[in-house]
């Protein structure tokens, strides 16, 4: 499941990055820090909504559905969270190869 969620981020990262490099810096930085399930999934929904929905943007990304399936708590949440900033950072950290 957590390597869904990697592949998933790491996905997305790429496709942001490719739009501006400062958009996927903007998500990771807004996201790194919220410490409870329900606040870090309202900022990543805003954050990607805003993303696919402003026209001067216009990516086509969305928040992968499985992830509001899950009730996290506790360690899984902490590993979620892990999955999706790794895979973030990831992406931002690929020069040019896919």
């Amino acid at each position: 499941m957590f390597e869904e969620i990697w592949s998933w981020a790491y996905a997305i990262g790429i496709t942001i990055k490719q739009k501006d490099e400062k958009l996927l810096r903007a998500l990771i930085f807004d996201i790194r820090g919220e410490e409870t399930p329900g606040r870090f999934m309202e900022k990543m929904a805003n954050k990607l909504s805003e993303y696919r929905t402003n026209k001067n943007i216009a990516l086509d990304v969305s928040i992968k559905p499985e992830l509001f399936k899950v009730k996290w708590h506790g360690d899984k949440f902490y590993y979620m969270k892990a999955a999706v900033l790794g895979g973030l950072t990831d992406a931002l950290a690929t020069r040019g190869e896919k």
